[in-house]
């Protein structure tokens, strides 16, 4: 009979030791010429760069870049205990001064041809930020306040005198202040027991009032009806949308 070879055989009559690696032995690095130890040097170059980065945040809250900023830079600012709040002010600066802007050029809407639906056009883009500020830690409540102001920046002053600030009722940004609005209350219901939404239904209604009188209708009908819905139940949770 033939015998047989075993290919990857584990029995052997010799067991060779495993290798060990050999110890480095790190010795410490000589001082510098004038004395100083290089940790000591690299730890105040750490500390140096920290205080950098430091003051370049604060740069850029300061000239309100936040929004801009590039991502690995606000990697590290959203960081901040203070990241949605900040965040806020600014997309909240940006809006109110845009708004400022039309709400001049509303007044004499007959020239310019500016309306209302031109200012609900431009909060678009601010309205599109809140997600990032309700993201961010303690974000939720600071995200429903901000929309909250938006849905106020969207229409301006609207007393032209000849009803024509106003606008067509080409207002795109009604629709998704109101879906915010709705999802923000259930989530902030959640995050805070004990908020107050009775005056955030207070500023609605009184929203809703004011714009009414220049034409403008549906303003927030599906969030005063949840906001109401709230108020009818004692404050219990039900969601009569």
């Amino acid at each position: 009979m033939s015998s047989h070879k075993r290919i990857h055989s584990t029995s052997s009559n010799t067991h060779k030791a495993p290798y060990k690696m050999p110890k480095i032995w790190r010795t410490p690095s000589p001082p510098s010429d004038d004395g100083t130890d290089p940790l000591d040097i690299a730890n105040e170059r750490i500390q140096d760069l920290e205080q950098q980065i430091r003051d370049l945040h604060s740069f850029i809250n300061a000239k309100g870049l936040t929004r801009s900023a590039p991502d690995s830079i606000l990697q590290h600012m959203n960081q901040h205990p203070n990241a949605a709040f900040i965040l806020a002010i600014q997309i909240r600066s940006a809006a109110a001064e845009v708004s400022d802007e039309l709400s001049d050029q509303a007044l004499n809407a007959r020239k310019t041809g500016v309306t209302s639906d031109d200012m609900s056009s431009a909060m678009l883009k601010y309205l599109s930020e809140v997600s990032g500020v309700r993201a961010l830690p303690g974000g939720i409540p600071i995200a429903f306040d901000l929309v909250m102001d938006l849905a106020r920046y969207s229409y301006g002053s609207l007393d032209d005198g000849d009803g024509k600030a106003s606008g067509y009722g080409d207002r795109p940004s009604d629709t998704v202040v109101d879906g915010l609005i709705i999802d923000l209350a259930r989530d902030r219901r959640e995050v805070e027991p004990g908020w107050d939404f009775g005056k955030a239904l207070t500023s609605l209604r009184e929203q809703r009032k004011h714009v009414a009188e220049y034409g403008i209708e549906g303003f927030g009908v599906e969030s005063i009806g949840l906001l109401e819905g709230w108020e009818k139940s004692g404050g219990e949770v039900v969601d009569l949308t």
